[in-house]
């Protein structure tokens, strides 16, 4: 059961995950959690930092996330943790023009898939604030008259 708060500015959480990721030896890869919430299904995606280095033999995950992408919403959640696969950019696959692209074509470029390497349960503590609706105008108030007879 992973615990995040919505409170401070980091959580800080180790996963050992089930299937192995495949950047143990390359730490730059990125990682990111998707939340879904179980009472009404809504999901989240959270970026994630690494912050160790895993090996084929130890392949727990440190991550490293931001309080401000934590939902709101005290509850349990469903987590999945997706490893985000870096791959080459080609010219049938790109928008970018000539003159735009400042990148080495032999380097990985963005994320464009994605792999779960864990699923796991998660307790958000959020900060519940209420959120109201606020009508345009003040006299939005109604009334009705009720007759006894």
């Amino acid at each position: 059961m992973i615990n995040l708060h919505k409170s401070g500015t980091t959580n800080t959480i180790s996963v050992y995950p089930e299937s192995g990721s495949i950047y143990f030896d390359n730490p730059s890869g990125s990682f990111a959690l998707e939340l879904t919430q179980d009472y009404d299904q809504s999901t989240t995606e959270i970026p994630a930092s690494l912050l160790n280095t895993p090996t084929e033999y130890n392949p727990r995950l440190t991550l490293q996330l931001d309080s401000i992408f934590v939902p709101d919403y005290t509850g349990l959640y469903t987590v999945k943790v997706k490893e985000l696969l870096a791959i080459r950019t080609t010219w049938s696959q790109t928008n970018i023009k000539w003159e735009l692209a400042n990148w080495l074509w032999s380097s990985a470029q963005g994320s464009g898939i994605s792999r779960v390497i864990d699923t796991d349960r998660a307790f958000i503590s959020g900060s519940d604030t209420p959120v109201f609706k606020q009508y345009a105008s003040p006299d939005e108030n109604g009334a009705y008259t009720t007759y006894n007879s």
